[in-house]
């Protein structure tokens, strides 16, 4: 049986990884390791030259005081002593596509099992009001399924499911977010201020994008990659920078 290490960045009692979590195990070998707390943001980032606490709940299903980077790489060099078959983060509560795949703990997670060599996949649903997830479970355990059979090798794939009723699944590229950031500012005294950084989200709709998967209901999924070069820049710079 295939050996799957769930974790996510909502932390470990969130109802979209439990669901996931229960579905999982009727098929599979699910081994556990999440937040403690909230995670949502954290992005590829790791704890390093601290002590990380980590508590054994019950067998095969631990929490940690870290982020979802941390997860996986204490879940990989310690906790797990057999081959992983897959990584899945998810379910998260809330959509990670276009440009949100930079800032997204679940991404993140995804990407440091992809750095490990293990196939991953992070996956999100769209609505962030979402209670009931058994559409969304049966789906991802049906994807899964299919993945581990076609025994395809070395992918990250960054899975978003719309909000109710589902049409099909579309292989897609990520869109163009649009972030409105503000900051606001208060409780100021002397040198000392304190500051939120709040603001709105949109996007653009285009052909083949995450987004537009989303909005006609298809579940949205993107393959994604580690290398960021940008090989037509390496080009343009050999000419600018030529002597």
């Amino acid at each position: 049986m295939a050996l799957i290490l769930l974790t996510n960045d909502d932390g470990y009692d969130a109802l979209g990884f439990q669901s996931l979590y229960k579905g999982l195990k009727k098929d599979f070998d699910v081994f556990a390791v999440a937040p403690r707390f909230q995670q949502s943001g954290a992005s590829h980032s790791l704890t390093l030259r601290r002590p990380i606490r980590v508590e054994k709940i019950r067998d095969k299903f631990y929490t940690i005081d870290g982020t979802p980077t941390d997860c996986v790489l204490l879940a990989y060099h310690d906790l797990i002593k057999e081959d992983i078959a897959m990584v899945i983060a998810g379910i998260n509560h809330g959509p990670n596509m276009g440009s949100d795949v930079f800032y997204s703990g679940t991404v993140a997670a995804a990407l440091q099992g992809a750095t490990l060599g293990i196939n991953s996949l992070a996956i999100s649903v769209s609505s962030r009001e979402y209670s009931n997830f058994s559409r969304a479970v049966s789906y991802s355990c049906n994807l899964i399924a299919r993945i581990i059979a076609s025994k395809a090798k070395r992918f990250i794939l960054n899975v978003n499911i719309p909000d109710g009723k589902i049409k099909g699944e579309r292989i897609t590229k990520m869109g163009k977010r649009i972030y409105r950031d503000k900051v606001i500012r208060n409780n100021q005294q002397k040198n000392v201020m304190y500051s939120v950084i709040d603001g709105t989200l949109s996007y653009k709709i285009a052909a083949d994008t995450d987004f537009k998967a989303i909005k006609e209901h298809y579940v949205s999924i993107t393959p994604l990659k580690l290398d960021l070069t940008n090989y037509e820049g390496m080009e343009i710079l050999q000419e600018y920078l030529k002597q």
